[in-house]
């Protein structure tokens, strides 16, 4: 009610049968109003007539129209309502549930002795008094469940509870009468529901049925009675079974009569009738096929639908039925864009699985054509593709219906956007640019970077043969920061056989959780996300095995699961940034977790670990050793001669040819083939060409970018001056300005040439020079803020 007219505060209080004419100006008001007045004359009156179809089969008397209308007094039941009908509307108290259950029990206590008597008015007399209290009781719990539409029901306990307190008057029922011990079942059933019903009114009620319900099982051995009587009060009372044959056969034929469809969405059932809980099959077809003639019409029928029906679901499909005919209506890229934004009246929790993709790729597509140029599209329109490839895996979780509908729709687009991406590649080619395709900062993803991973096939090799050997030591994968470590780690699952499983674990979100129960949570969940993301396996999951006190106790039987779930691998666990664990050690003042992996090397024949670092076993700390056992040590280096031109010059298939091989050797030789360096000149020197609208690099335009490219890694270059002592510091400053630099800084030479910094060379001046120039270049520029 107060959907429909804001104004009224307490439906309840604000009694909307007694407005006045002038009041009633709003439309659906008086239409609610007029439908609650038949609704609530007119269902129990035809209520009444099918109870006393129902006695007469029971009862075993003939069906007969004219045997039943003979038994029926037709003026004093429909009397007897209108009268309660105009009680109920002349009052304006609120009927609180407890009000309206005293009432019906003081009717229900006045229908028991009546029937007692055989005087009521639509029973035959020679009806057995067990049939009079299952009819009794099919319309009390009927009206009971109506009152709370199915909801907030003990049923569970209110059986077992009215069972057992029912028993004393089975007994009685049993021993003295069959009319005493229904009497008896009537109060038993009251001390029931006083009892479960102090915090909950409405279950007081309930409380009372079952009782009565329960007694009468017991009292004339009648097991059967119980199962007739919910089922046919849950049918009559909440279902409303009466109702909506006739509404299916009303939606069928507005379905199908002649003229739009739009026009007679007015008429649907629901319209009339809003407690409607059964589903209207034909309906969602129905509004759908009206969304393609009035918008607005089907749009208002669905809101209708969500806030004033029990039609939710209904609601629901028609809104699937709307999204798949127009997303399967899609031709071009410009139409799976529109998508988006046709569709925006859909809320996120209307939204199904398939739905919710198809919303999301038409967003991408959107953010793809708009792109600043040909390639950056085809770019775009490359991730959407790998996206509808896992929404389409998503898919397969989804109901069969959806699956199937969602599934042919995002096949349609997939073909649609490939199309498009091959025309967009076409022009990119005849256009002016540049493809920028250089990574410069981020680990490289092999689901996104592709090819532009270069190199580490020596590496990848070493580390294969040290994992299937007889005895595998423990790995130490070290590097320089920015080397590619955790890019390596990514691409190994691609280079490695089948039979070896790598497990990818970040140390930096270990070292985030404080608590030793919280580590091994954090390292299972890692396993199981790596497994799944990479190797599309499904590992079970922490809580699969049986817990302990002990956080570590609980990880070692979780080990033998996971074990168990891939029999015939051998698992490589890869801890990206091991030192951080030093973290967690002084966090949790434990080294249960540097014990746990030490465990793992020693006693688990099918694991090996490959810890990756910045540091060398050598620098770190002393306790280290004891964890480190029987440990080979594999190191990161820059990228080969070879290695270095193939990412500057290729760096992906049918990469243009804008390097001469004079610009490409300078740009390895200024950079060192270390790879971030490499990826960041080579990055600004494609957004500088394309500015330029220009097609080859030029010598000078080395020179031109260095500007640009220490502002954008300046971060980069500032984390590696800052990790440096401030004798390794002096010591960089004199190579680079070409001075003898002092004894005491000569010591730091050795640590600088082990980590790749700087190399010996025989030649006047310091002896060393820069293994990358361009950090050379970087230090002299910045002499003044930069190194401050």
């Amino acid at each position: 009610v107060q959907g429909i007219c804001p104004e009224i505060i307490d439906p309840y209080e604000d009694n909307i049968f007694r407005r006045s004419p002038e009041e009633k100006t709003n439309s659906r008001l008086k239409r609610y109003d007029d439908q609650i007045w038949w609704l609530t004359v007119l269902v129990p009156i035809a209520g009444m007539f099918f109870f006393v179809l129902l006695v007469t089969i029971l009862s075993n008397n003939p069906l007969s129209t004219i045997g039943v209308l003979k038994r029926f007094n037709l003026a004093s039941m429909p009397f007897a309502w209108l009268l309660i009908q105009l009680f109920v509307r002349a009052t304006r108290r609120r009927l609180t549930k407890k009000t309206a259950f005293w009432l019906m029990l003081i009717a229900f206590l006045a229908w028991f002795l009546i029937a007692g008597k055989k005087l009521i008015f639509f029973i035959p007399a020679d009806t057995p008094l067990l049939l009079v209290f299952i009819i009794l009781a099919v319309v009390g719990f009927g009206l009971m469940i109506s009152l709370t539409n199915g909801q907030s029901l003990k049923l569970p306990a209110d059986v077992v509870f009215g069972l057992v307190l029912a028993l004393p008057s089975a007994i009685i029922g049993e021993t003295i009468d069959t009319t005493l011990g229904m009497a008896v079942c009537l109060a038993t059933g009251a001390i029931l529901g006083v009892a479960m019903g102090v915090s909950e009114e409405i279950t007081l009620g309930i409380g009372i049925i079952f009782g009565m319900i329960g007694g009468g099982i017991i009292s004339v051995k009648f097991g059967a009675v119980f199962g007739v009587t919910v089922g046919m009060a849950f049918i009559l009372g909440v279902l409303r079974f009466y109702f909506w044959l006739p509404e299916l056969v009303w939606t069928l034929l507005l379905k199908f009569a002649p003229g739009p469809a739009s026009r007679r969405l007015c008429f649907l059932p629901t319209q009339f009738d809003q407690l409607i809980i059964l589903p209207l099959p034909f309906m969602p077809g129905f509004i759908a096929e009206a969304y393609q003639e009035n918008q607005a019409a089907a749009r208002q029928t669905i809101d209708y639908l969500i806030t004033s029906t029990n039609q939710q679901k209904t609601a629901t499909k028609a809104i699937s039925k709307i999204v798949a005919e127009e997303c399967s209506r899609c031709q071009s890229t410009g139409n799976i864009a529109a998508i988006k934004e046709q569709l925006n009246w859909i809320s996120d929790t209307q939204q199904s699985a398939g739905l919710g993709a198809c919303f999301e790729i038409s967003q991408n597509v959107t953010a793809a054509v708009e792109g600043s140029s040909f390639y950056r599209q085809a770019q775009q329109l490359d991730k959407i593709a790998q996206k509808i490839d896992r929404q389409r895996n998503a898919l397969a979780s989804a109901s069969a219906r959806e699956a199937t509908t969602f599934g042919s729709v995002l096949d349609s687009w997939q073909r649609i956007l490939e199309t498009a991406r091959r025309t967009l590649r076409e022009q990119a080619k005849n256009s002016d640019e540049v493809p920028q395709v250089y990574l410069a900062g981020p680990a490289l993803d092999p689901n996104k970077a592709g090819p532009l991973f270069k190199g580490r096939s020596d590496l990848f090799r070493q580390i294969e043969t040290l994992t299937l050997s007889t005895q595998h030591p423990t790995l130490v994968m070290h590097g320089g920061r920015r080397s590619g470590k955790t890019s390596t780690l990514n691409y190994l699952p691609k280079w490695l056989p089948s039979d070896i499983l790598p497990l990818l674990i970040d140390g930096q979100s270990l070292a985030t959780t404080s608590t030793l129960s919280g580590f091994a949570e954090d390292f299972a969940d890692q396993i199981i996300r790596s497994a799944r993301k990479v190797h599309s396996l499904k590992l079970p999951g922490l809580e699969s095995v049986a817990p302990s006190a002990d956080p570590f106790v609980t990880l070692r039987r979780w080990l033998d699961a996971v074990e168990q779930a891939v029999p015939d691998k051998t698992l490589l666990l890869c801890l990206d940034e091991f030192e951080r664990l030093d973290e967690i050690v002084r966090a949790t003042a434990s080294r249960a977790p540097l014990n746990f992996l030490r465990h793992l090397i020693q006693h688990r024949d099918r694991w090996t670990l490959l810890f990756t670092g910045a540091q060398t076993p050598e620098e770190l700390p002393a306790f280290w050793s004891d964890y480190l056992i029987n440990c080979e040590t594999l190191r990161v280096s820059y990228l080969t001669d070879a290695d270095a031109l193939e990412l500057i010059q290729h760096p992906v298939e049918d990469f243009p040819d804008i390097y001469p091989d004079a610009v490409a050797h300078a740009i390895q030789h200024l950079t060192g083939g270390q790879p971030y360096f490499t990826q960041l000149l080579c990055y600004e020197l494609v957004e500088q060409l394309n500015k330029k609208k220009e097609k080859i690099v030029q010598l000078d335009d080395l020179a031109t970018v260095l500007p640009a490219v220490f502002e954008r890694g300046y971060q980069v270059f500032r984390e590696f001056w800052e990790t440096l002592t401030n004798e390794q510091r002096e010591l960089l400053l004199a190579v680079a300005e070409e001075k003898t630099p002092s004894k005491e800084t000569m010591k730091a030479a050795a640590v600088l040439v082990r980590k790749e910094i700087l190399a010996p060379e025989e030649r006047a001046g310091s002896g060393w020079l820069f293994r990358v120039p361009l950090l050379c270049r970087w230090i002299l520029v910045g002499q003044g803020s930069a190194l401050s």
